[in-house]
């Protein structure tokens, strides 16, 4: 499953939609270094590094951590950018990062997992130590989000043989059997019922506003793309 979500987010072109958000964290930190939160398969921000590369000149870095680390997707990332991608083994709380952590930190389609509690601890822990933040979600609550998520198995049919790796039992649990397509399409089914709106967004984060300390919520289409961004970017003045 997270296989099959790292490459729909290289085909849908995510990594170039949040580049100018990055970048901009990245200057206001004076850092090239980011901290993948909740990273899973940790596609989004691999295809992020390369393009920071290859279209703005940036070699970046990333240290990718999760509450429950998912080794064998950071030993990938680490082989597909040897020196640039760290992945951290011990469980990290996205709410409790340690202080030697330092740099962006980046959350990609992941913050609609946590309840709103949760959400606004990481917001606050980022404020706190000054370290800017910057979470993108693409599913969203609503009838073009679910419409969205209703094309998923053909997507699903379509990209699964360019999931690397590729492997017997992913390809027979698609097309022979097809689990993988069920249970991806309830997972985005699911994803969108818990997506927070701009207007949640904003309230989550209007009481950690402060003088030294800014939040800006936005929801942007993606270029040629059928589908919609919402971000939220904090930064330290």
């Amino acid at each position: 499953m997270t296989g099959f979500l790292r490459v729909a987010s290289e085909v849908l072109g995510l990594s170039a939609a949040a580049a100018p958000l990055v970048l901009e964290a990245m200057d206001a930190a004076q850092t090239d270094r980011l901290v993948d939160l909740c990273s899973g398969g940790g596609g989004p921000v691999i295809s992020l590094l390369r393009r920071l590369q290859t279209h703005h000149g940036r070699d970046a870095s990333v240290v990718l951590t999760d509450l429950y680390p998912n080794a064998a997707a950071f030993a990938r990332a680490e082989a597909d950018l040897p020196g640039r991608a760290t992945g951290r083994r011990a469980s990290t709380d996205a709410s409790a990062v340690p202080a030697e952590i330092t740099g962006v930190r980046t959350i990609f389609n992941a913050l609609h997992h946590l309840p709103p509690a949760v959400a606004r601890a990481v917001f606050a822990d980022a404020a706190a130590k000054r370290q800017p933040i910057v979470t993108f979600e693409f599913v969203e609550r609503g009838p073009q989000g679910a419409a969205i998520v209703a094309m998923l198995p053909l997507s699903i049919y379509g990209l699964t043989p360019f999931v690397r790796p590729s492997r017997a039992v992913s390809l027979a649990l698609t097309y022979a059997v097809p689990l993988l397509p069920a249970a991806i399409t309830w997972d985005g089914f699911a994803s969108c019922l818990r997506a927070y709106s701009v207007a949640e967004l904003e309230a989550l984060v209007a009481p950690l506003q402060s003088d030294d300390y800014i939040f800006r919520v936005e929801r942007r289409r993606i270029p040629g793309r059928p589908i919609f961004m919402t971000s939220v970017v904090g930064l330290p003045r």
